[in-house]
């Protein structure tokens, strides 16, 4: 394991983690990654699994709140049983079903997820409002060392030069996995749950295997809208008010020049062909 400083297009550094060939972010600790592979799973445990800003917060506390099957404003945060955040002694006696969740591909997750086979939750988000979201959250968190501009990140950060690589190469991992293994897999679309809440956290309540009535799940979903949840976590270790920017789709246009967003589209048609998944980028 080794810290190393990336560059942008401008020459500005970014402090990683590099662990078996995989870049993590500089978090204040680097124990959880190197125990990674050795920690325990269980076969009912359930990972909310996603690439960087893409609804893990929400996703995380939606399921949280339906399992509990009923409301509190407790401030835990998702960051609490992050698998490469936390060292498994903070999460490993929790009562089942435990409820985790990572940004690292299969083959960094605990050796035992092949085995046990919990159940993975994947949200996706389009990969405009990911970059954005997340270039700013680099700027506000404390652990972070990155200065740069937006002109010269925008690129590195589509290519996969940084923290958790690219966002095609994250998703068609996944979507390999879904394909070759029998692990169970729920897909969410971060852009159909901001349509349509209700109707998304009634998929997760049923892949979850619990009942829990509609007007429930409404109280769930009013609980977790984004200014209130800004609110009750502001206090959270590590991220608070950080993790909660916008919670909107289609941001992105505040931020790609129009050159940009033409290399970006042609990128994405390029890494995407081979793909079936489609994101919305907008709510149009």
């Amino acid at each position: 394991m080794t810290t190393v400083r990336l560059r942008d297009d401008g020459g500005d550094g970014l402090s990683v983690i590099t662990h078996n060939g995989y870049r993590f972010p500089n978090f204040p600790s680097e124990k959880a990654i190197v125990n990674m592979a050795s920690v325990k799973i269980r076969s009912d445990d359930i990972i909310i699994m996603t690439y960087f800003r893409s609804g893990t917060h929400w996703v995380w506390e939606l399921s949280r709140l339906l399992l509990a099957g009923e409301l509190d404003k407790s401030d835990i945060h998702k960051t609490s049983a992050m698998i490469e955040l936390m060292d498994e002694e903070e999460y490993k006696d929790l009562p089942s079903p435990r409820l985790l969740n990572s940004h690292a591909p299969l083959g960094h997750l605990p050796d035992e997820v092949k085995v046990k086979k919990p159940k993975f939750v994947h949200v996706i988000r389009n990969p405009k409002d990911a970059i954005v979201s997340y270039f700013v959250f680099l700027k506000k968190m404390g652990f972070s060392d990155y200065h740069g501009k937006w002109e010269n990140y925008v690129r590195a950060a589509t290519e996969g030069r940084f923290e958790y690589g690219s966002w095609f190469d994250h998703l068609k991992g996944w979507e390999e996995v879904k394909k070759t293994t029998d692990i169970p897999f729920l897909t969410l679309f971060y852009e159909d749950l901001k349509e349509d809440t209700f109707r998304e956290t009634k998929k997760l309540c049923d892949f979850l295997g619990i009942s829990r009535s509609d007007d429930y799940i409404r109280q769930v979903c009013e609980h977790c809208v984004f200014d209130s949840m800004k609110k009750i976590k502001a206090t959270a270790e590590l991220t608070g008010k950080a993790a909660y920017r916008k919670g909107e789709v289609g941001d992105w246009k505040n931020w790609f020049t129009v050159a940009q967003n033409e290399w970006f589209n042609e990128y994405y048609a390029e890494q995407m062909k081979d793909c079936p998944v489609k994101v919305r980028f907008t709510l149009d």
